[in-house]
């Protein structure tokens, strides 16, 4: 949960990692290290950003599945280095934008994808909807925009303060493992609009069993705001890409 004992004890984990990584590698934490660090991964937040907000425009100038790998790739490549490669991206992007360039066929069906997280390898069912013939063109997810919409407060200028700022950024995650989690479902449908989807796709990992029970608050809200919506439940497996195919394509002919 996100109440004030919640904090405290979130803000202790802190500190114990703290501990545990000063005394392992027998350096201190010290402001000016800190500072720098929040910056850097601040920078790429930023940089995902600018390549999201890319995917507005119609049609979207990059594959959901390539916007995707991207952001996997953060959480592993060295963090300067992904932030310069990403700006890269994004000014392509932004060309492709100026001269109306895009993937997907014209009037290809905009899709938000929503639920369990998708760790690098897991493009499959980005891969189902592509092939299908729409384009992903958000992500409401932990591999999405929770990682990146979200920056951590750059101006405490003591340790104390850094701490506390680091503890409210990832304690405002909306993610399924808190409760109450409303806000994750007014950020779909928000991002739904902002993104001007045509559906959204509920994605659930079987035995995931936070984002399967928020599935059926995610398909309510969905059906209250006028988006249709599709409810899959797969694993990592492909054994099962012959019926999300099937399904997948039913819902976008719905749709069209």
């Amino acid at each position: 949960m996100k109440r004030a004992e919640d904090r405290a004890l979130w803000r202790a984990e802190i500190e114990r990692l703290i501990a545990k990584l000063e005394e392992v590698s027998r350096r201190k934490l010290t402001t000016e290290a800190l500072a720098a660090a929040t910056r850097e991964v601040n920078d790429k937040r930023r940089a995902l950003q600018r390549l999201n907000a890319a995917r507005k425009a119609s049609p979207s100038p990059i594959s959901g599945k390539d916007a995707l790998l991207a952001v996997q790739v953060a959480f592993y490549d060295d963090v300067p280095r992904f932030t310069t490669m990403v700006g890269k991206i994004t000014d392509e992007l932004e060309a492709r934008v100026a001269a109306g360039e895009g993937v997907g066929a014209p009037g290809a069906p905009r899709i938000l994808v929503t639920g369990t997280p998708m760790a690098i390898p897991n493009w499959k069912m980005h891969d189902v909807i592509e092939k299908a013939g729409a384009v992903v063109v958000m992500e409401e997810l932990c591999t999405g925009s929770r990682y990146y919409s979200k920056l951590v407060d750059e101006t405490p200028a003591d340790l104390a303060g850094m701490l506390d700022a680091i503890t409210d950024k990832y304690l405002d995650i909306n993610c399924a493992c808190f409760t109450p989690n409303s806000a994750r479902i007014d950020d779909v449908i928000r991002l739904a609009r902002e993104y001007k989807v045509d559906g959204i796709i509920q994605y659930d990992l079987q035995f995931c069993g936070p984002y399967q029970i928020e599935a059926t608050l995610v398909t309510r809200a969905a059906q209250d705001a006028g988006i249709p919506v599709l409810r899959i439940d797969t694993d990592y497996s492909p054994g099962d890409i012959g019926q999300l195919s099937t399904r997948v394509e039913a819902f976008l002919e719905m749709i069209g």
